[in-house]
């Protein structure tokens, strides 16, 4: 496993945020080169480590998103950036169809074009809506009943159809934040409950 980790590098979207600075933390324990994207609307600079490369800019910039995959040698795309805020996207749903699934799109054409051949997605329970069970199932069906989880969901659908049409192998996870907060905390801050 080692050899393949030193054969490419994984880019982060949204590595400066909370999840995704965390996946960068894991990635570099773990002996994988991470490379940030990040535009830094709501995610922090100082959230990367120094020594990570980071670039300041949008997934929705393809250009710069195709330079950074041929530069970089990118061979899997982890992808944080997004839009996360329930109540904001009933009231701005535009905005979370363009966060969260217009700018998608466009990183999942330079990922295609570039040849990147692993996507990894942080989706949402959103797209469960209310689910009549818990724990949530992988086969729960998905009934998103906002913008947000509708956004998310959008984007599984376009993985899904871009893998079955190109050599792109994708993984979708459903992450809780309070899993996140439990990373990296150490001896002195031991695994937190989930919150009620």
């Amino acid at each position: 496993m080692t050899a393949a980790k030193n054969n490419f590098k994984i880019l982060v979207t949204g590595g400066a945020g909370y999840i995704g600075s965390h996946a960068v933390l894991a990635l570099k324990d773990a002996g994988w080169t991470p490379v940030v994207i990040d535009n830094l609307t709501t995610g922090f600079r100082w959230a990367v480590p120094d020594d990570v490369i980071f670039v300041e800019g949008d997934i929705e910039d393809s250009a710069l998103v195709a330079q950074i995959i041929a530069q970089q040698n990118i061979g899997a795309i982890m992808h944080f950036a997004g839009s996360i805020i329930v109540p904001e996207s009933v009231e701005n749903p535009l905005k979370y169809y363009h966060n969260n699934t217009v700018k998608s799109r466009a990183l999942i054409e330079s990922a295609v074009n570039g040849g990147v051949k692993h996507f990894i997605f942080s989706s949402t329970a959103a797209t469960y809506g209310v689910p009549e069970e818990s724990p949530v199932r992988e086969d729960t069906p998905t009934l998103p009943i906002n913008p947000y989880g509708l956004s998310k969901l959008m984007t599984e659908y376009m993985l899904r159809d871009v893998a079955a049409a190109h050599d792109l192998t994708i993984v979708r996870c459903v992450i809780s934040t309070w899993q996140a907060r439990i990373h990296r905390r150490g001896p002195d801050n031991p695994p937190q409950e989930p919150p009620i």
